[in-house]
């Protein structure tokens, strides 16, 4: 059961007792609002100069018209209400769709982001064994550079040598040629000495001859 307030309250000069389930407060706020309009009303030219009955009546008129007004007003918020919540009922739908498609692209992303490390890494031992076989590479070319030049040195010497072997065979060969020359020419040498000595041997005789005849 309501609890029963009383408040005395001024309007329009005189003083009321109002009874009601609403505090002091509200009621002398309702004794003030009526007094507001009764001021407002007798500031209309006329007004003032009409009796009693007419007066309530119009402030009657003008309490309902405030209370139709304030009851539309009060209407219209609430269709405003139920729209903005039947739109933030939309709109975290909406949320919970886009959240569920945002985590769904996230993992999307955290998977390709993994992929892309693995990639990396891949990637990073790709070109360490790449800079190895490089190096593997330039080494052997070093290593064939060595082995070329020495295998042209080894050429440079071959061909000196056979150079020297071809030099020192063709003297070889031309020194027979040379004793061969020598002794025909030691052999001539020999047959004019043998042919002088037969000569000499022959004007000795000769001679001999000469001297045996004179002594007869």
């Amino acid at each position: 059961m309501d609890t029963k307030n009383y408040a005395q309250v001024l309007i329009d000069g005189k003083i009321y007792t109002l009874t009601g389930s609403e505090g002091e407060a509200y009621l002398q706020k309702t004794a003030s609002y009526v007094n507001e309009k009764l001021t407002a009303m007798r500031k209309i030219p006329g007004f003032g100069k009409q009796n009693s009955d007419y007066q309530m009546a119009m402030l009657g008129l003008n309490v309902a018209d405030d209370y139709f007004k304030a009851r539309e007003e009060a209407d219209r918020a609430v269709s405003e209400r139920d729209a903005m919540e039947k739109e933030t009922y939309s709109l975290k739908h909406e949320l919970v769709g886009t959240q569920m498609k945002l985590e769904a692209v996230l993992k999307d992303l955290e998977e390709r982001q993994r992929e892309l490390e693995q990639l990396q890494k891949k990637a990073a031992s790709l070109e360490a064994e790449r800079e190895k076989l490089r190096a593997e590479a330039e080494a052997r070319q070093a290593e064939a550079e060595r082995l070329r030049a020495e295998a042209e040195k080894r050429q440079a010497e071959t061909e000196r040598l056979r150079a020297e072997a071809e030099k020192r065979q063709a003297e070889a060969d031309k020194k027979p040629a040379e004793q061969v020359s020598g002794f025909g020419q030691a052999k001539q040498e020999a047959a004019a000495a043998n042919e002088a000595l037969v000569r000499r041997a022959l004007a000795a005789a000769e001679k001999a001859g000469g001297h045996r005849d004179g002594r007869r």
